[in-house]
């Protein structure tokens, strides 16, 4: 914790460092004259952290090197984010929140079996050019952050949020399905954790291989859980 001590006396309290000028996230300072939104101080670093984690991987991730990848102090970072490990948890609850957010928007369908199958292709989508570079940079991001959950009681209570909340999708879906005579009669619960827990491993399949040949198998079996076991004729 060497990296997070230094110079973050000077931040915990008061002002930004002179030299930045900087105000806090939404304050007034961040709105545009149209009456839009720049990027915040606060935003820009931790855009610049999710760089420095998927570039260097967590033992090499520090405060200083992010400063040095959004170009401002170190402590101007501590100002925003006191310790590395409020930064991290600042990160990676942003990306479940766009998670989240995107999930209820793509799989959005009235037909349980097409909302299962849009979650996959959604959660295990393999875009071209640079669009499949984020997605990797996505993925090694999350996994990351998720190595690090058995030490941080906040983390480890965001990955539990997280997995609570695409699991009782999950299950709602089934339920509508078995209701509906779509599906045939399962406990919908542990369906749901196989099915999340399956696509959270062609997840981890994605950011240690970058390649698309490792993950449509999953998502092909992923397919195959919905049809061949919660469709009707499924033994």
């Amino acid at each position: 914790m060497a990296d997070d001590a230094a110079d973050a006396s000077a931040t915990l309290e008061g002002d930004p460092p002179d030299d930045q000028g900087k105000d806090r996230p939404g304050d007034a300072a961040d709105a545009t004259p149209d009456g839009g939104d720049d990027p915040s101080t606060a935003d820009e670093i931790r855009w610049a952290a999710f760089d420095v984690l998927v570039d260097r991987g967590f033992d090499a991730f520090t405060t200083q090197a992010v400063a040095d990848a959004a170009g401002v102090s170190q402590s101007l970072v501590h100002y925003y984010y006191d310790t590395k490990e409020d930064l991290v948890f600042s990160m990676f609850t942003n990306g479940l929140d766009h998670l989240t957010g995107e999930v209820r928007e793509r799989a959005d369908s009235d037909d349980p079996r097409e909302r299962l199958l849009e979650l996959a292709r959604y959660m295990l989508r393999t875009p071209e050019g640079e669009a499949f570079e984020d997605t990797v940079e996505f993925s090694r991001m999350l996994l990351e952050i998720e190595s690090q959950a058995p030490y941080d009681d906040r983390l480890r209570e965001a990955v539990e949020y997280d997995s609570d909340f695409l699991e009782e999708f999950v299950a709602d879906a089934v339920r509508e399905g078995i209701e509906s005579g779509q599906f045939r009669a399962v406990d919908p619960e542990p369906f749901a954790v196989t099915f999340v827990a399956a696509i959270r491993s062609g997840q981890n399949r994605r950011a240690i291989f970058a390649d698309d040949e490792r993950v449509r198998p999953v998502l092909d079996g992923v397919a195959a859980m919905v049809d061949d076991y919660l469709g009707e004729g499924g033994a």
